[in-house]
């Protein structure tokens, strides 16, 4: 019962985000959690504690406006002290030239009595390096803007 709620919440969080609101999934970080996107471009880095992770969702958002998220599979193990799940989802969203989006990617969540400790998002960053380029061959500045800053 337990891991079907994990997974439970998690779906419910990817919707939450499909929907805009990052608040709510941030609301369920630890105050020491740590946040990682994998790869060499704007969006990726390390962040610890929710301030620098509420910044990477709002450039998520400037960035990819309209995106959303669908949960392909969730599995959860191990116990309320010390759990983790792993996510494979995808990602899609039109892109302001009219073009769709689309990648999928991989979530590693470790929780802690129900807060998130560590969130670690491995997408396939080539795909998404290409079109941070592109948006940035159409003006968006920020596509190219170095990593979010985390405060230690």
């Amino acid at each position: 019962m337990y891991h079907w709620i994990v997974k439970q919440k998690v779906r419910r969080g990817f919707r939450q985000l499909s929907a805009g609101d990052s608040e709510a999934v941030l609301r369920q970080f630890a105050a020491d959690a740590v946040f990682s996107f994998s790869g060499r471009h704007s969006l990726s880095g390390a962040q610890r504690g929710p301030a620098p992770v509420r910044l990477w969702f709002e450039r998520l958002y400037r960035l990819f406006p309209g995106i959303s998220f669908e949960v392909l599979d969730v599995l959860s193990t191990g116990w309320p002290w010390n759990t983790v799940a792993a996510t494979h989802f995808s990602v899609h969203v039109r892109l302001r030239d009219g073009r769709p989006y689309q990648n999928q990617g991989m979530q590693y969540l470790r929780l802690r009595w129900g807060k998130v400790v560590e969130d670690r998002l491995y997408e396939d960053t080539q795909k998404l390096a290409a079109e941070l380029q592109h948006l940035a061959r159409q003006g968006v500045g920020e596509a190219l803007y170095p990593p979010v800053a985390s405060a230690h």
